[in-house]
């Protein structure tokens, strides 16, 4: 296996809610945006009991979209610009799923939370913009420098006030509670969603533990 989580980077992003994804492929595409894949993704989130690592602000998750990718995302050393979220993340590919899952158990941590998404990436310009579909919405995650994503923005007709710098963890909160639902940590497709979902794009699927 390789664990090593050499690949470190700043992370500069931004989601945009209520979007037509449909629409903001066809202006992607017409911009000249390079199409880069779509993956159907299985994501597991650990933590500890006392879900130290989320009151540090800190991000720890396996990911299974036909690769396995281990990923550490950490606060940033100096404050964001208004309105940007940035985040230091390590990230590695890992050959073994299961074994590094049971590490990350061994050492104290718990699944925490699990969540999928279809993920349809493209390049536009100097922007890595997501096309991101789940269970409770469609959203358009946007990602460079803070300039670049501005410009990027306004030329798919994005609206600025419904930009967001929260996680999905966190969007799918608000999402249950403007709908008085009792809280939730994950958010998967069920039934015939998630037969629909898997089917939007080709993908390959690894056996996580099956949901309860």
């Amino acid at each position: 296996m390789s664990e090593s989580l050499s690949n470190m980077r700043q992370e500069i992003e931004v989601k945009f809610k209520n979007v037509d994804l449909a629409d903001l492929r066809k202006i992607v595409h017409a911009r000249g945006g390079k199409f880069l894949g779509c993956r159907f993704e299985r994501n597991i989130v650990f933590d500890d009991a006392a879900r130290t690592l989320r009151a540090r602000g800190v991000l720890l998750r396996l990911r299974d979209d036909g690769r396995f990718i281990l990923t550490v995302k950490a606060p940033p050393d100096v404050p964001p610009p208004p309105g940007f979220k940035i985040r230091t993340e390590y990230e590695s590919e890992v050959s073994d799923f299961a074994a590094l899952r049971s590490g990350l158990r061994a050492l104290g941590y718990e699944e925490a939370l699990r969540y999928e998404k279809v993920r349809e990436e493209w390049l536009l310009g100097d922007c890595h913009v997501c096309l991101d579909h789940l269970s409770f919405g469609d959203f358009c995650e946007i990602e460079g420098q803070p300039e670049a994503i501005r410009a990027c923005a306004a030329e798919l007709g994005l609206d600025w006030k419904d930009s967001s710098t929260a996680n999905y963890h966190r969007l799918y909160t608000e999402w249950r509670e403007g709908r008085g639902l009792l809280p939730e940590d994950s958010f998967v497709f069920a039934g015939e969603a998630r037969q629909a979902a898997r089917e939007l794009c080709p993908a390959i699927f690894s056996p996580l533990d099956p949901l309860p």
